[in-house]
């Protein structure tokens, strides 16, 4: 069973970006990836618009511990175009040296130059906040496997508030009174039945009334 270090980023801003589309106001959005071999995890902000794009947005990883020392945190701004998106610029971070250089695991916001793949080029400078957390052991489920704690992507989402079924409040069916949840009551003014013992006399009128006569 291996264990988890919950780490929290924050994407925060960037400046200085170059818009590819000279007419139109850029749109960017960040593509956080974490990196441990073949194994990917990928997640995006929200597109915001200028050339000092402001996101503000939380993400969060859970790192593997054994897997930190050969992990990378990679983020890649991209601008909206109706040809295809393009890659602005990238950071790419090694987990363990973010590790080290925050080890008391309160948040710390760092800035990161960033640079065009291809040219090494410098392009603008990135800004987030990166913050590891206490070691998690994940749980064990009915097959006796183990798994990582389960990740809410609305990328820094609060639960969602657990709604009570709709029929929670309402009253217990009362059987023998009517159908279902209907509770029968008469429509105020209605007319209204005869009690029984009426009916009883009627019916003992009826009887008399139908018996022959004597002839005597």
């Amino acid at each position: 069973m291996e264990n988890y270090r919950p780490l929290d980023i924050t994407v925060i801003s960037a400046t200085g970006l170059d818009n590819f589309l000279y007419f139109f106001r850029m749109r960017v959005y960040v593509v956080v990836s974490l990196l441990n071999g073949n194994s990917v995890v990928e997640k995006k902000t929200h597109s915001t618009h200028g050339r000092n794009p402001k996101w503000n947005h939380r993400i969060k990883f859970p790192v593997e511990e054994k897997a930190i020392h050969t992990t990378t945190l990679l983020f890649v701004l991209r601008q909206h175009r109706i040809c295809g998106d393009k890659d602005i610029g990238e950071v790419s971070i090694p987990v363990s040296e973010l590790l080290e250089a925050n080890p008391s695991g309160s948040e710390k916001v760092v800035d990161y130059q960033l640079v065009q793949s291809m040219r090494g080029k410098s392009v603008g400078t990135f800004t987030f906040s990166h913050q590891f957390r206490e070691n998690v052991c994940p749980a064990r489920d009915a097959t006796g496997s183990s798994h990582p704690p389960a990740n809410n992507h609305q990328q820094g989402n609060i639960p969602a508030y657990q709604q009570p079924p709709a029929y929670a409040n309402y009253p217990a069916p009362q059987y023998g009174t009517g159908v279902g949840w209907y509770h029968p009551t008469g429509p105020p003014g209605g007319y209204q039945y005869p009690p029984q013992q009426q009916v009883g006399n009627y019916n003992q009128q009826q009887q008399q009334q139908q018996q022959p006569k004597s002839t005597d």
